[in-house]
Parts: C-alpha cells; sequence; structure tokens
C-alpha cells in the first residue's frame, strides 16, 4: 500500500509541475494576443487538473484503507516506516512547492487575462463612440438621408 501512495504522490508532483509549466505557457500565449492558442492550452490545463483531483480522490482511499478514521496522509504517518515516510515528506514538499508556483503563475495569467479584457472593452466602447452619428436624425426610415431643417416653401414654389 506505501508503494502506490508513493506512486500516487509522484504522478502528482510531475502533473503540478506540468501544471507550472502550463500556466507559464499560457501567460507567454496570453502575452502575444493568441486567443486560439490560449484556448487549447486552456482545454489542457483544466484536463490536467481534472486528472489531479482523481489522483487526490485515489490516495484518499488508499490512506483509508490503511486506517479508515484518517483523513490526511499526516495522520499515518505513525503507522509507516522512517524510510518511506522521508520519502513521502520529501513528495509532498515538492509537491507544496509547485502548487505555490502554480497559484502564482496562476493569479499573472488572470490579471493580464482581465487587463487585456478591459482594454478591449475600452477600445471597442471608443470605436462605438466614435462611429455613433452625433445627431440621431441622420437617416429617415427609408434610409434616406433627412434634413433636420426643413426647407421654406415660398423657395420651394409652394404655397
Amino acid at each position: 500500500m506505501i508503494k502506490l501512495i508513493k506512486e500516487n504522490l509522484d504522478r502528482q508532483s510531475k502533473a503540478v509541475m506540468l501544471l507550472s509549466m502550463l500556466l507559464q505557457e499560457e501567460f507567454s500565449l496570453l502575452m502575444n494576443k493568441d486567443p486560439q492558442a490560449v484556448t487549447r492550452v486552456e482545454l489542457t490545463i483544466q484536463e490536467l487538473m481534472r486528472q489531479i483531483s482523481i489522483e487526490r480522490l485515489s490516495l484518499k482511499n488508499f490512506i483509508q484503507k490503511i486506517d479508515p478514521a484518517a483523513r490526511r496522509l499526516r495522520e499515518i504517518f505513525p503507522a509507516i516506516a522512517d524510510e518511506h515516510r522521508t520519502e513521502i515528506e520529501g513528495l509532498l514538499a515538492r509537491i507544496d512547492d509547485n502548487e505555490q508556483k502554480s497559484a502564482v503563475q496562476a493569479s499573472k495569467n488572470h490579471q493580464l487575462a482581465q487587463a487585456l479584457l478591459d482594454q478591449s472593452s475600452s477600445m471597442l466602447d471608443f470605436l462605438h463612440r466614435e462611429i455613433t452619428p452625433k445627431q440621431q436624425n441622420v437617416y429617415s426610415a427609408r434610409g434616406r438621408y433627412t434634413n433636420p431643417t426643413p426647407q421654406a416653401s415660398l423657395i420651394n414654389g409652394r404655397l
């Protein structure tokens, strides 16, 4: 069972390291303003997060097989030999370090994506204001240009 736990933690460690690399890739794509590539990377990140979640549920099942009352891995440490415990603690430290890096990078990505959204929204608002006619009565219902001031009747020859 300890071997399965170590293998699970090793997979999680590699997955979280990959997550950190994907988030860095997403940041560079955001900087290059390549929305299609960002979407592809984002879908990959979501799938990786799903797989990490499955691994964590699997680890929880392994822990509960050792001690049904245990909720966390650290609660079963007294039942684990010292050499296995140090290796597991090393894996946990590596996972935690990569999770912290991923969290910082995800925050940067979020801020950059929000800034790009705000920039695009303000640009669209500006363009919309510029192309909107200043006078509201420029065209008639028939699509012809209307003259806002009617011409005098006498000059047109009508009485």
